[in-house]
């Protein structure tokens, strides 16, 4: 397998800086639309030893 490498162009017109920000959105959507559930659950499993190990300490939300 090849690695690929991607370069990001930090200099766009208004235009084309909009047009990536509609592309992004839409592709969120469909995104937590397919995984939202899984993406949720993960999100949350992650969180699980910071939330455990605060307990512990006395840590306050």
């Amino acid at each position: 397998m090849t690695m690929r490498i991607n370069t990001i162009v930090t200099h766009l017109r208004a235009e084309d800086a909009c047009t990536i920000i509609e592309f992004l959105d839409q592709l969120r959507a469909m995104l937590v639309q397919t995984y939202g559930k899984e993406i949720k659950i993960m999100l949350q499993e992650a969180l699980q030893p910071e939330v455990l190990q605060e307990d512990e300490h006395g840590d306050e939300f």
